[in-house]
């Protein structure tokens, strides 16, 4: 017997039912659905903190392997604070919470392709708009080192450089804010541009 196991997500609680085996195949999960935790005997877990939306990809990818982009307008929430964000860029915004969900609940695989939608999106987006969705990663504690420089535009040195020189001529001023408010991002950049390794 498989049992049915319903996720309360979020401040709305929105339901999930999801397979026992299925959702225990992630560390957290089974430790508490097959612990002595009130979770085991309840089959339900409390995720008052998660995105719905996030929950959704995971469940998602922890039957079929993927998960699909779902937009949510009530769901944005942009480092740099702009009003009306591109569409790209708010895709990016989706996978980067997911990737931040699944190295929360330790799905490696979820990981890697979260990053490789992430990846897409950000090889798409113009000079600044690719800056602020790098903001936004690094400022949730996201950090790709090493992998930065597969990503469309970084794919050479000088593609990293030609990008930070349109950023600082056409964007000084939110340019060196981000150097201000996030020196891990800045640091990686530098790193990549001068040929460091990680």
């Amino acid at each position: 017997m498989n049992p049915i196991v319903t996720l309360y997500v979020g401040e709305a609680r929105v339901e999930f039912h999801v397979h026992q085996d299925t959702i225990c195949r992630l560390p957290f999960f089974q430790a508490a659905l097959l612990g002595s935790f009130k979770e085991s005997s309840e089959q339900t877990i409390n995720m008052p903190e998660d995105d719905p939306s996030h929950i959704s990809a995971l469940v998602e990818f922890m039957y079929t392997g993927n998960y699909t982009y779902t937009y949510d307008p009530d769901g944005v929430q942009l480092y740099h604070n702009l009003a009306s964000p591109v569409g790209d860029l708010v895709e990016g915004l989706f996978h980067v919470g997911v990737y931040t969900t699944a190295s929360k609940y330790g799905c490696e695989e979820l990981v890697e392709i979260a990053t490789k939608h992430f990846q897409v999106v950000v090889g798409e987006l113009d000079c600044i708009n690719a800056l602020r969705l790098w903001k936004t990663a690094y400022s949730d504690g996201i950090q790709f080192p090493g992998r930065i420089k597969g990503f469309g535009q970084y794919r050479s040195r000088e593609g990293l450089v030609a990008w930070v020189k349109e950023l600082y001529d056409n964007h000084r001023e939110e340019m060196e804010k981000t150097i201000s408010d996030l020196p891990m991002l800045s640091s990686d950049l530098l790193r990549i541009t001068t040929g460091d390794s990680y």
